[in-house]
């Protein structure tokens, strides 16, 4: 999936539930000749209040991704453009024109539960619809920077500071002034 010159870009959303939702979209022309979309579901286990996944999900993700989706992918001649992280499933999107079945012939055996849509999307609607959440969040404006904070001082102990201005006598001196 990551060759050379491939641009990938990672978007949070929202959904309108406000339910954050993370997009890893691929920068790309369409390509009417590849006229099927094709969603394959990866769940994971939501447990943490966020519901995102772990860094084992990631791991497993990554193993199904390298593994099994992009040797079928490129056998098959189908091409990713997308990924959606949310409330308990990777959902994972490509273009391609062979049959659907052959691509879920060869991906079902990493897990039974995974799940797969397909549909004729000629006009690469929903591919539009991930490129327009890429373009709001380009148009947002940058976060400002952080403010700089000053450099902390180092701490001096009274005593020191008074020595190092020269206020403070020794008490040697000190002494031999009174008895004058």
């Amino acid at each position: 999936m990551r060759g050379d010159g491939e641009l990938w870009h990672l978007v949070e959303a929202k959904r309108e539930d406000g339910v954050a939702t993370m997009f890893r979209i691929r920068e790309l022309p369409p390509r009417p000749e590849l006229f099927k979309i094709f969603v394959v579901e990866l769940a994971y286990p939501a447990t943490e209040l966020s519901r995102l996944p772990s860094a084992a999900d990631y791991r497993r993700l990554a193993d199904f991704e390298e593994q099994w989706l992009d040797p079928a992918c490129s056998a098959l001649g189908w091409e990713r453009v997308g990924q959606k992280t949310e409330d308990g499933s990777f959902f994972l999107y490509m273009y391609g024109r062979s049959d659907p079945a052959e691509l879920v012939a060869r991906l079902a055996p990493f897990d039974a539960a995974l799940g797969f849509y397909d549909d004729d999307d000629p006009e690469w609607a929903e591919y539009a619809t991930l490129r327009e959440l890429l373009e709001r969040a380009r148009s947002l404006p940058a976060a400002p920077a952080p403010a700089a904070r000053p450099t902390p001082q180092p701490t001096v102990p009274m005593t020191m500071k008074k020595r190092a201005r020269g206020k403070a006598r020794p008490k040697a001196k000190r002494k031999a002034k009174k008895a004058r």
